[in-house]
């Protein structure tokens, strides 16, 4: 029968002499290792800035451009079709509504734009400032002439359009007509200033293109007044100059020439005719005027933008936590490599190794 072969016994020993020791007998490489990881990452941490994102939710209701009473707060809104709100949210993410609400936002918003969001750019940013402050280099670039200056403003404004892209997020409930607008800033003050900025111009939109669908019956019905108008001032004239022409006085509504009186009841006739569609017309354009300016935004903002209390985002404990855990793993990696190449002898397996020959026995140690 064949022997059984005992399996292999793991032998706390072998790790200690191998791992330990390497790392106990050079442990101030390690240490150097750590403290300088741990230097640089707090230098990278410090150009990385927290985020703050605030968000304002709110509800399309289908467009009216008729005038409105106040509705009662316990009747539901009429929910706007899915197709209308995804023709908002296209209008949302769109670059000229961006470059509409550029226009609007303060300079501090502006400001907080030209600073990268991303957590890499921040220290590929922090870096570079560091060496131009350091070679002196922002005291040179101030002596350079402005000729290129309508260039660099458009560069700046792509800049901070392609930031603003990023930094606002829209997103979309067709079923509920839902819109959540999120704004990511660098000042908890600002996060919100750019979350309403949007607001702002789409409602100012939206009023707007609620107003258009009444102005072209408004401009119907004053075209309307106006030619009515005329045709009354013509029938007026008329009437004026057949009185006059035989001398007919205005009270007198009865004659007793037959033909005459005909003429007479015919211009009468024609003259109320044209009070009356003038009284329409003018009703008409009266209540166009008031349904204008009666017009009412049919977005219900139902979350306005806050400050947010603390920041949503921060990468630095990241950085902080990579740079301390590959400064430490360079470090023992390169304690155990060189112990490795070196071949030191630290355990029974290295002395077969180096020659090849089986232990007959060992010294105790005394």
């Amino acid at each position: 029968m064949e022997e059984k072969t005992a399996p292999k016994k793991i032998d706390p020993e072998f790790y200690i002499s191998k791992f330990g020791v390497p790392l106990l007998e050079r442990k101030w490489i390690v240490i150097a290792f750590l403290t300088v990881g741990v230097l640089i990452s707090l230098l990278l941490a410090s150009f990385i800035k927290p985020q703050y994102i605030s968000e304002a939710a709110v509800q399309i209701e289908e467009p009216s451009t008729e005038l409105t009473s106040i509705r009662d707060d316990s009747v539901t809104p009429r929910q706007a079709r899915a197709s209308y709100v995804i023709a908002v949210e296209e209008k949302l993410k769109s670059n000229t509504f961006a470059q509409e609400v550029l226009k609007i936002l303060p300079e501090e918003v502006k400001e907080d734009l030209k600073q990268p969001l991303d957590y890499r750019s921040q220290i590929l940013a922090g870096l570079k400032n560091l060496v131009k402050k350091m070679i002196g280099w922002e005291k040179k670039k101030k002596v350079v002439s402005s000729e290129g200056q309508p260039d660099s403003n458009v560069i700046q404004k792509e800049m901070l359009l392609k930031e603003l892209e990023i930094r606002v997020g829209i997103r979309v409930n067709p079923g509920t007509a839902m819109i959540w607008i999120t704004g990511a800033a660098l000042d908890k003050n600002l996060a919100p200033i750019l979350v309403k900025s949007y607001l702002d111009y789409l409602i100012a939109l939206n009023m707007e293109d609620n107003k258009k669908g009444i102005r072209g019956k408004l401009e119907f019905a004053k075209s309307q007044t106006e030619s009515s108008r005329k045709a009354l001032t013509q029938a007026e004239e008329n009437l004026t100059a057949f009185r006059n022409h035989y001398q007919i006085p205005a009270d007198l509504k009865v004659l007793g020439d037959t033909q005459i009186q005909l003429q007479l009841d015919t211009l009468m006739s024609k003259l109320e005719m044209a009070k009356e569609r003038y009284e329409r017309s003018d009703k008409l354009y009266m209540e166009a005027g008031v349904n204008e300016a009666g017009v009412v935004v049919n977005i219900k903002i139902l979350n306005s933008p806050m400050i947010p209390l603390r920041a949503t985002k921060s990468s630095a404990n990241k950085v902080l936590l990579v740079g301390i855990m590959g400064s430490l793993a360079a470090g023992i990696g390169l304690v155990l490599m060189t112990d490795q190449v070196k071949g030191t002898i630290r355990y029974s397996t290295d002395i077969i190794d180096a020659v090849h020959l089986p232990i007959m026995g060992n010294i105790p140690r005394l």
